[in-house]
């Protein structure tokens, strides 16, 4: 399965269209799960917002790998078949958390320097 899924991400980052779909399936799965997914809430916003930095081209240093680790994290988040049905309520999102929460340690020192270059950009230049 995880095989299929890195596949299914390459697939994805080829066309920067279907990135902006699945960041827009992505954020429409978050909002409607707010609780149940607190765990990564954050780092997950920081997430789609870097692929949406990245689809724009106004952020491109990010290697392609780590593209990869958080398309098919979030393809497994957006994807309908899961591990643990997420009807369940709370207790369904259990895989989808983990899934995210390892893609974002495997990440996480490109999420801080995005996050980095967000706050720059916001800052008032002197």
């Amino acid at each position: 399965m995880a095989t299929a899924l890195l596949d299914a991400a390459r697939q994805v980052l080829r066309r920067r269209f279907r990135v902006v779909l699945l960041i827009r399936d992505a954020y429409a799965r978050l909002e409607a799960n707010t609780d149940a997914l607190h765990a990564v809430w954050t780092d997950l916003r920081a997430a789609l917002r870097l692929l949406v930095a990245w689809a724009r081209r106004s952020y491109r240093q990010v290697p392609t790998a780590s593209l990869v680790l958080l398309v098919a994290a979030l393809l497994y988040f957006v994807t309908p078949i899961d591990v643990v049905p997420d009807p369940l309520g709370a207790l369904g999102f259990v895989d989808d958390i983990a899934v995210i929460q390892t893609a974002v340690d495997t990440v996480r020192h490109e999420l801080d320097q995005f996050r980095t270059w967000e706050e720059q950009r916001t800052l008032p230049s002197s």
